[in-house]
């Protein structure tokens, strides 16, 4: 009868193999290979489309479409709290004309002229509201272009929101033409963008500026919100 010389792989013969320089050499990229196969299952898995709430970290991974603002017909709100005091503005905007009220006094405006309205006249007034250079849309282009791209936020819907910062620095130069160096907190720039990647809002934490400047002690918020694009009448004159 002959005898059977197969031998069994048993688990003792596994301990002892493993602490072989080979063993430990099969085991080390055993690891890796499985650590870098979950990477890629990972990775395919998150390109596999928007996720509600998904924030994308690479810079030029967002698109958007200032024109609808541009064309300069949509109603608006504008919020500006400075300094813990709020103030608000809403109207309709028409090419270079808009009508538009704070709640208490009715503005217009033609251009760079502003008028108020007072005891049933219009007579001509400083810009009602602060720091007019950040609602220039041309401007907030500008600032937008020079600054630093940080997240961008994609819901469902296909509704996103694009975070920047602009350091002082960058917005003295851009605003005043002025260099500066300046070592203060960045400031920061919010747009919201509609499916159709047109900018329905930008919001503005500017508040390292506005203490550089003397303009305030505390927080500075701008909040601009623009809603049914075309839809504005031709606003006439009020004189």
């Amino acid at each position: 009868m002959e005898e059977n010389n197969d031998k069994k792989f048993t688990m003792k013969d596994f301990s002892e193999f493993v602490h072989t320089p080979r063993g430990k050499a099969v085991i080390f990229f055993g690891i890796y290979f499985v650590f870098f196969l979950a990477l890629i299952i990972l990775a395919r898995v998150s390109g596999s489309g928007p996720v509600l709430g998904s924030t994308d970290l690479q810079l030029d991974s967002y698109s958007a479409n200032f024109s609808a603002v541009s064309n300069g017909n949509y109603n608006f709100n504008y919020q500006f709290v400075v300094d813990g005091v709020t103030s608000t503005y809403t109207g309709s905007h028409y090419e270079k004309k808009a009508l538009f009220t704070d709640g208490v006094v009715n503005y217009y405006q033609d251009n760079d002229l502003y008028m108020k309205e007072q005891a049933g006249l219009w007579i001509k007034c400083d810009v009602p509201y602060p720091f007019s250079d950040f609602v220039d849309v041309e401007i907030m282009k500008n600032l937008v272009d020079h600054a630093t791209y940080i997240s961008k936020t994609e819901l469902a819907s296909g509704e996103s929101t694009v975070n920047f910062s602009i350091s002082t620095t960058t917005l003295i130069d851009l605003l005043e033409g002025v260099e500066v160096d300046l070592d203060d907190p960045v400031n920061t720039i919010v747009i919201q963008m509609n499916e159709d990647r047109d900018v329905v809002g930008v919001s503005y934490d500017i508040s390292s500026y506005a203490k550089y400047k003397g303009l305030a002690t505390g927080q500075v918020q701008l909040t601009l919100s623009y809603s049914d694009f075309g839809e504005v009448a031709e606003i006439q004159d009020v004189s």
